[in-house]
This record gives structure tokens, sequence and C-alpha cells, in this order.
């Protein structure tokens, strides 16, 4: 047990290492200091020693994480990124990818020339060229381009993808030199010729799209199949077979111990297995993420059936997961060794009592014969997967928010037809390889297993909802991790001490226990889903009453509060209706001006939620006590005050720009209406223009300073006054939609006939909060979509 608890102590400190930071020499300073006293205090205080042991090396692996993080000094590529016209000198040090239009490859730079000067530098480069000429691994080349910062956003990093891999630098279609070739490692060199020798067979041998099936399983050639094909096999599940992970070699190893049970018995086959993925291993070009794998796929072999423990075997591999991560330690958060990690472990516990359980179930249906060919028959094409699939499918659904339900169906009718594939392809390019025509007749095979596998993919793919976006949050990922821990300690214990628990529970536990768990994750994820940026536009007029209060969401989840209404509790209902219940930020408050009806919601807001930053038309105190109150409010929690002025354009990093169009630098007079911050939204095509109580003396100043009104969506000015929304600035504007902030039979007489009938005139649809309660519309940037409260 303590061996366990040691080997998770380190992967957990290699992840405290990146998430707390700090010097590397600390943290294994703190190693030195607890293992020294967990040395002094073992014979006295064994227990207390023990856990200083895994305190020690948890320190150990954040030491280790930082140690190994590169210093991007100038002996360091990196550190001239962003510096035009470089001249790199380098050699190719991994195999090309090669894609239908580009190639990538990874150069380990030696020397690079920056203004005049000749630097000698370490670390690698990525380097995107056009598909011809192919450049091959141990290629000396010189290299002239922009050194550039890989890219990132908030929906994928590829900065960070890149710096896992140990490459901080990209440099795209640069002038390229060669200077030397077949440079580098000799056995690299025999690897990737043997590879290219079976790919050329393959493709001798074999039609596409079969032959780039076939490439992608034996020789973990990934882009070698269309991206229909390539489509069909991620909506189907499939992906596995092509992709070498962990989930393919653990479907590989047990495929192959199955095979060799009946020839070899129950400790040889685990031999052939072992042997088998190794071959395979090196067969497929022995990449770093397929050693990886082979290594999880033989632990897994040797601790079911060498170790005959699966408490060992799961020992066995934590013991191979440090291994690595001491050797590379930011493998912990590359997905591949998740998911290989996970496939392997859920295999371990998970297949044989799987398989346990449907030959007792299958025994009282079937007699025993009949029940023995149909479990072996299932244990190959759905128990194993399914297995493998136990703790692989909430990493798979986190890491690509969608879910295949035809996946169990279509990998039942699929992994049958994968044995053939690979012996009788492995065959057929090992015989082509030596000869072309011995390669023939295994190849004619061969196409009928893979024919088989392509067509059923295809068919798969058709079939309606075959494969859904679901949202899938981190905090639901480590709920149902949770739940499947629970479970699997529950199915461990013994019939007394299951019995002890539902007793300590209560009647029918299990059974309340799932439900109740089911609804809760139910509840939370539809909340979590309602307030999660969804790569679109949202914005919401909510229904405060006579007054104005507008919530923004951009497609990547900032928030930004046009107005708050008039009464607090109002307000916060509204938004509470809007964000999710664990949402405590916004990152702008904006206070169009002074009056009551807009900004009385607004002070207390500070109490709830942390506000980045609060946009006002003046912060001159004395305009109104709630006006003060808000000022004051905002100076106490330190939020940064930023008079908005026309003529400024913010930019959001996801596509947003809001532009600053009234107030001019100098206030057109002491009317607190016709000084309204005024600003208008762009999204692609669409456009949202927000006057706040702009009268029609502060729309004639906007339309007099040139800048663009023009806009899809129009927020009546004023609560849709008879002084605003004048007849000059809608057919400036040309609004498709106008909404009315307004409260139900407010004395104002908000909206005016006269209003409503200028904004009809201009072929507008008219959306009013007093009739239709709280309006969101959301867009794309292309389409728009409305919904009403009432």
């Amino acid at each position: 047990m303590w061996s366990l608890i040691w080997a998770v102590s380190w992967l957990v400190g290699v992840w405290l290492g990146q998430v707390v930071g700090g010097v590397w020499w600390v943290w294994l300073g703190g190693t030195a200091v607890l293992t020294l006293g967990a040395a002094v205090g073992w014979r006295k205080y064994p227990r207390h020693a023990q856990t200083a042991v895994a305190v020690a090396l948890c320190a150990a692996g954040g030491g280790r994480f930082l140690l190994a993080q590169p210093v991007l000094d100038a002996t360091h590529i990196a550190f001239y990124n962003n510096t035009p016209r470089v001249t790199l000198t380098g050699l190719v040090t991994a195999e090309p990818d090669i894609r239908d239009k580009s190639i990538n490859l990874r150069v380990t730079a030696e020397s690079v020339l920056v203004n005049g000067r000749t630097v000698p530098v370490e670390g690698d480069v990525l380097v995107q060229l056009p598909r011809f000429p192919v450049i091959e691994y141990g290629t000396q080349l010189v290299l002239t381009a922009d050194l550039e910062t890989p890219p990132s956003d908030p929906e994928f990093s590829y900065r960070d993808y890149l710096a896992r891999q140990g490459v901080y630098s990209l440099m795209q279609r640069p002038q390229v030199q060669i200077t030397a070739v077949r440079q580098g490692n000799p056995l690299y060199h025999l690897l990737y010729d043997a590879k290219a020798r079976g790919q050329q067979t393959i493709r001798q041998l074999l039609p596409d799209p079969e032959a780039g099936l076939l490439s992608g399983i034996l020789l973990g050639i990934s882009h070698a199949m269309p991206p229909t094909l390539d489509e069909d096999f991620r909506t189907t599940g499939i992906s596995h077979i092509v992709v070498i992970s962990g989930f393919n070699i653990a479907i590989v190893a047990a495929i192959f111990v199955r095979m060799g049970d009946p020839i070899l018995g129950f400790k040889g086959s685990a031999v052939g297995a072992m042997v088998g993925i190794v071959l395979y291993t090196l067969l497929v070009g022995a990449d770093p993420s397929v050693v990886r794998a082979a290594i999880m796929g033989s632990v897994y072999v040797l601790g079911q059936r060498w170790l005959g423990r699966p408490n060992a075997g799961v020992g066995a591999l934590l013991l191979a997961a440090v291994l690595m991560t001491l050797a590379q330690p930011s493998a912990l958060w590359d997905v591949g060794f998740q998911l290989s990690f996970a496939a392997t472990l859920s295999l371990m516990l998970y297949a044989t009592p799987l398989t346990e359980r449907v030959r007792r179930w299958l025994l009282t249906k079937l007699a025993r014969p009949t029940a023995e060919k149909l479990l072996n028959l299932l244990s190959d094409a759905l128990l194993v997967t399914m297995a493998a699939q136990v703790l692989t499918l909430p990493l798979t659904m986190y890491y690509f928010q969608r879910l295949s339900l035809i996946s169990l169906v279509a990998n039942a009718f699929i992994l049958p037809a994968q044995p053939g594939v690979m012996i009788w392809g492995g065959l057929a390019t090992l015989l082509g390889s030596v000869w072309r025509p011995l390669g023939v007749p295994a190849g004619w095979v061969a196409y009928l297993f893979l024919w088989y596998t392509v067509r059923l993919a295809q068919i798969f793919a058709r079939v309606p909802y075959a494969i859904v976006d679901v949202p899938f949050p981190f905090w639901l990922l480590l709920l149902t991790y949770a739940l499947i821990a629970l479970a699997t300690l529950y199915a461990a214990l013994t019939v007394e001490q299951k019995a002890a628990v539902r007793g300590w529970l209560g009647r029918d536990a299990m059974r309340k226990l799932v439900v109740g768990g089911s609804v809760a994750a139910a509840v939370l994820g539809g909340q979590w889903y309602s307030g999660t940026a969804d790569g679109l536009l949202h914005v919401a007029f909510l229904d405060v009453g006579q007054g104005d209060a507008i919530l923004i969401q951009t497609p990547t989840g900032r928030q930004i509060l046009v107005d708050g209404g008039y009464y607090p509790t109002v307000l916060q209902d509204q938004l509470g209706r809007q964000m999710p219940f664990w949402d405590r930020d916004l990152d702008i408050i904006v206070a169009t001006h002074p009056d009551a009806d807009h900004v009385s919601g607004l002070p207390g807001l500070w109490a709830r939620y942390a506000v980045g930053q609060l946009w006002v038309s003046s912060t001159t105190l004395g305009d109104s006590p709630i006006y003060d109150a808000l000022l004051t409010t905002a100076e106490a929690h330190q939020t940064p005050l930023h008079t908005a002025q026309a003529g400024e354009v913010i930019f959001i990093e996801d596509g947003v720009r809001l532009e600053i169009l009234h107030p001019p630098a100098i206030p057109l007079s002491d009317d607190r209406n016709d000084n309204s911050v005024s600003l208008r939204l762009v999204y692609g095509d669409f456009s949202l223009l927000l006057t706040g109580d702009a009268e029609q003396g502060g729309e004639r100043t906007m339309l007099a300073s040139g800048r663009p009104v023009q806009a899809l969506v129009f927020k009546a000015g004023h609560h849709g006054s008879n002084s605003s929304s004048s007849a000059e600035f809608l057919a400036a504007i040309r609004p498709q939609v106008v909404v009315v902030s307004a409260g139900a039979d407010n004395k104002f007489g908000h909206p005016t006939p006269d209003m409503l009938a200028r904004a009809a005139a201009v072929g507008a649809t008219v959306l009013r909060t007093d009739e239709l309660g709280t309006i969101a519309l959301r867009t794309d940037g292309r389409q728009i979509w409305w919904t009403a409260s009432r």
C-alpha cells in the first residue's frame, strides 16, 4: 500500500511543480530534509517516517519538474523568438510529419545569425514547410525566416502543446538550404528506412483508402487516410485502431494474450504478447509516444499474467508512470500519456471482473459450451473495449467534448476484424518488402479485412446522432472519477463488508446514491452548460422593470454588464438566472450615466462579484447619492475606473470589438442623459448599438462625428421615449431589431407611440422587455437567434 502511495505522491508532486512553481533547489532541499528525517525516525516512528517519505517524493516530483524546465537565455533558441529574418542552422532530429499540403520538421538548433552576429544556441524549433520536396531525418539545414512564439488561444494553446514536447519556437515557410544529409543516429535511419519501405510496399499492394488505413495501423502514419474517412473513424469511436496510443496497444496486448492462451499457456502467452508488442513498436517506428504506450501495455501483461495480482499490476503501472515522468516530467500533461495510463489501468481493474460477471450471466441462460463460445466472441469484440473505456471515456469526453453513441456497437463489429488486418497486413508488408509478388496473396486477404473495416465505419458514421457534442467540464471529470472510484472500492468489499456499508447508509443506499448522484450531476451539468462559454456571443436585455441592464458574454466567456437598473434585488435575481451559480466574476461594468434607474443596482454587486473594471461617463462626485455610492464602492475595492470617451476602440481577443461613440472629451452640457456612454459592439457581421439615455442632442453629435453607427440590433434610447431614437438617427442605424427596455405599465408611457412608429418606418422588429421579459440574443457572427423569458 505504501508503495502505491509513494508513487502517487511523486506524480502529485510533478503536478504541483507546474501549478505552484518556484525554484527547483527549494523543492529538492525539502526532499533532502524530509528524507533525512524519515531515515532518523524509521525504527522508532515507522508510520510517521513513511508519511515523510511520501511528502519527500512529492517535493522531489516538483523539483524534478522545475529542474526540467529550460532556461530561455541567450544560449537557447527561444530567446530570439519574435525576431524578424533570423538565419538558423540546425539538424532534423525527428521523423518528418508529412501532411497533404505541408511537412513539419523538428529541427535542433546549433547556431543562429541575428543582426550580423552568429550565436551558438540549443533547443528545438518546429519548422513548417510546403509538402515538397520531402526533407528526411538527419538533414542538416540552414533556414532563414521570422522566428515566432507558437500561437495560443483560449480554445487550444499550440504553445503549451509544443512546450510539453520541448519545443518553444516556430518557423513558417523559411528559405531552405541543405548542407548535409544522413546525419544523426544510424539506428533511427534504419527504422525510418524500414518504415518508408513498408509504406511504399503497402501503396503498391493496396488501393486507397485501404492502403492509408493499413499504413496507420501498422506504421503509425496518422495522416495517411483521407479527411472524410478520418472523421468517420472519430464519429464511430474507432480512431484508436489507427492512432498508435495506449488504448490501441492495450487492445493489441489483450488480443495477443487471447490468441496465445491455447498454444503457450497462461504465462507463456504473456511472453508472446510482450514480444509481439516489442515487434509492433519497432514496426511503427518506435516513436516516444509509441514506446510509452508499449511500456504500459507490457506492464499490464506482466501484472496480470506473471504477478497474478491486480494490485501488484497497478503498482507496476504506477512505477512505469514514475519512471516516464522522471525522464520527461511534462509527459504528465500529454493526452497520449493520460489515455495510455487510463486504458491500461482500466483493463487491469475491470476486464476480468466484467468477463466473469458476463460468464455467470450467460451460464444462467445457455448451456456451458454455447456460453463459453459466445463469451470468447464477446470478450474480444466487446468486453475488452468496454473495460478499457471505463477510465478512458471520461478523459476523451473532457478533451474533445464529444460522445460517440455508436462506439460500442461499432467496436463490437469492427474489432474482430483487426487481428486479420494486423496479421495478414503485416505479412503482406513484410513479404512485399522483400519481393513485391510475394506479398500479393496476403495483401488480397488483408484487403478483405480492411474493406470490411472501412465500409462499416462509413455506415455507422451515417447513423443519426452517431456522435453528439457533450459539454464535459473539469469538475464533471473529477466527479465522474470519484464515483468510479467509490463504485470500484465498494465492488472490492466482501459480502459482509458490503452489508455493513448498506446498513450504515440505510436501505436501498446504492440505488439512492446512484439516483441522487445522477440528478445532482444533471442539475450541476445543466447549470455549467448554461453559463459556460460556447463560442457564441450572448446579449441579454434583463427585465429589471423601468430601467436598463444588459449582460454581454463574449464567445470565450468574458462578461460585460451595461447598467444595473433601479432595484438591487431584481438585478441580482436576473444575473443569477443568466450566470452559473459558481461564477463570481464580471470583467467590465459600464455605468452609462448617473440616473438611479441605471445605476442603483450596481453598488451591491461588489459584495458578490469580483469586478475587473468600471467604465463611467464621469468620475465627479455629487451628481447623485447613488452614483457617489457606486464610485466610492469601486474605490474601496480598488476597481480600476475608466472614463469612456468617444473614439476609443477596445479589442477583445475572441473577435469582439467595442467602439465608444459618446460622450466626447468635452461634455455637451450639464444634461446627464445627453452625456450617456454610448457604445457599439461588433462581432463578425453582427453589431449592437447601446446609447443609454442619450437624447436627440447626443444622437446628432454621434452622427456629426462620422463614426459608424449602423447596427443590426439597437436598444432604443431612454427606454423608448419620444426625445430619443429620432427618425434621422434610426435611418443612419438601419436596425433590423429594436429592443425597448421599459417597465410594465410605467408612469412615463414608455415606449411612446411616436417612437414605435419611427421604428416601424425603418422596417425594424420591436422587442419589449415590458411585454416579453428578459430578451436574450445569441449569435455566431453570421446568424442571430433570440428567446424571451415570457
